[in-house]
């Protein structure tokens, strides 16, 4: 059997990393005809998004929707809402625009429902790679170029050059907190299973992260729904931060302390907040 996905991103200028990912969901190994684009862009300045579009457009079924006049442009949660609402088909993949699929990445999820039945939704990680060094005409089918692409310490990842979660995500179901390990560039959910969720919580809109943790929690625990490790479904992060940026622990420690998102989650989940420090110790970080 073969299953029909809509894919959707909320987008915010970057035109060039959006250019790379569309250029990966062009060479998928996966028939073209049974997945879908959908593009939220929330109100980017950046001229070459519709560029984008129209290079993509005959190639591949995509939909670009403009959001203008927001209060605030990282409005993830409001924007994966909207593209839910319209997606044509049963399965949403959650990914952002700065990331490329492999190119069995559609095929590999399939296989996970054929293994595992609709009663499960997926994460899957991500690897590290340096935005200024991608030449998009050399990113092909083989996926060569991209397994091979150099990783680095990635200060988005805490300095870690592999995934965070690895060591974790791959036990799932049977892991401490398993929808602590969603993430929301990287993960699948039944369509049907978002909207009985009550859809992303949108008041995450406006500071970053725990959005994604969030809506994973309440599709996990609320609805009895099975969650599930995609090992192979890879997509690689261009990171536009300087490799060579430290990461210190101490604005680790403020960042997270400081966003309203980590306090509303903390306040939401029992005993996220616990979690998440032991989390932070495995990286020799702590937030208390």
């Amino acid at each position: 059997m073969t299953d029909r996905f809509s894919i959707i991103m909320p987008c915010y200028n970057n035109a060039d990393l959006l250019y790379n990912l569309l250029q990966g969901y062009s060479l998928q190994t996966f028939p073209k005809s049974h997945f879908e684009l959908i593009i939220v862009d929330n109100n980017s300045q950046d001229p070459n998004i519709i560029s984008c579009y129209n290079k993509f457009k005959n190639q591949l079924t995509v939909t670009l929707l403009f959001r203008h006049l927001l209060p605030d442009p990282f409005a993830l949660n409001s924007a994966r809402n909207l593209g839910v609402n319209i997606a044509k088909y049963d399965w949403c993949i959650f990914t952002d625009s700065d990331c490329i699929p492999s190119p069995q990445y559609l095929t590999e999820i399939q296989k996970l429902i054929n293994e595992h039945g609709s009663n499960i939704c997926m994460a899957g990680i991500r690897e590290f790679i340096n935005s200024k060094e991608i030449v998009p005409s050399k990113i092909d089918s083989s996926g060569v170029y991209l397994s091979n692409f150099p990783r680095f310490n990635s200060s988005s990842n805490y300095g870690l050059s592999k995934d965070r979660r690895l060591g974790k995500i791959e036990h799932l179901p049977n892991t401490e907190h398993p929808w602590g390990h969603f993430y929301g560039c990287n993960m699948v959910f039944k369509k049907e299973h978002v909207i009985k969720a009550g859809l992303f919580d949108e008041k995450y809109d406006g500071t970053w992260g725990y959005d994604d943790i969030d809506l994973a929690y309440r599709v996990i625990n609320n609805l009895k729904v099975r969650p599930i490790y995609m090992e192979k479904a890879v997509v690689y992060h261009q990171d536009k931060i300087d490799p060579a940026e430290a990461v210190n622990e101490k604005s680790i420690k403020l960042k997270d302390l400081k966003n309203p998102n980590y306090q509303y989650i903390c306040k939401k989940i029992p005993g996220y907040y616990e979690f998440s420090n032991r989390e932070f110790k495995r990286f020799g970080l702590t937030i208390i």
